[in-house]
């Protein structure tokens, strides 16, 4: 398969793959940005950071567990099981939290999510930017990827100055 490169395009060899599995497969696709050695410093956040050091996650103990996340996987992230996070906390609620969805030795990746009802207050950059400051203390390379369609969180991405990679490509 000779395919010219577009990063918006499904690659050919990724979709026969996908039409040869026994079952539906579906494909999403968007861009993958890497950490720079220097993070843009985003505003302040309005609301209180916690991150995952001891007394953050003493503190967490103390959280409200947001609805999405299920209390083993809380239990999981709070007490560091799951890699670093940092938390923009209202009323003792996490209201926009980056963590480690994925990393090994020397990479992480970021995920990030954040209350429908304090989306736009920038509190997503400042989270990551919490979370890649805690992460960069182990980690060489930090990533951070989304959906083609999720225009908020690639301006996360701009905002932090984060450098584009490439485009990632799931298949579920």
């Amino acid at each position: 398969m000779d395919q010219e490169y577009s990063p918006d395009q499904l690659p050919d060899a990724l979709n026969c793959l996908a039409a040869n599995f026994d079952r539906t497969v579906s494909v999403e696709g968007g861009p993958c940005f890497v950490f720079p050695d220097r993070l843009s410093i985003p505003d302040p956040a309005p609301l209180p950071i916690i991150i995952s050091t001891t007394d953050g996650q003493r503190a967490a103990q103390h959280l409200i567990r947001p609805d999405n996340w299920q209390p083993g996987e809380w239990n999981e992230l709070i007490n560091g099981r799951m890699g670093e996070w940092a938390m923009a906390v209202h009323d003792r609620e996490p209201v926009s939290i980056c963590f480690t969805p994925a990393s090994n030795a020397s990479a992480a990746e970021a995920g990030i999510w954040t209350r429908p009802d304090f989306r736009g207050k920038r509190l997503a950059p400042a989270v990551v930017a919490a979370w890649s400051r805690r992460e960069h203390r182990t980690k060489t390379v930090l990533f951070y990827s989304t959906t083609a369609d999720n225009h908020a969180s690639q301006s996360v991405a701009r905002s932090l100055g984060l450098t584009p990679l490439g485009w990632i490509w799931t298949a579920r």
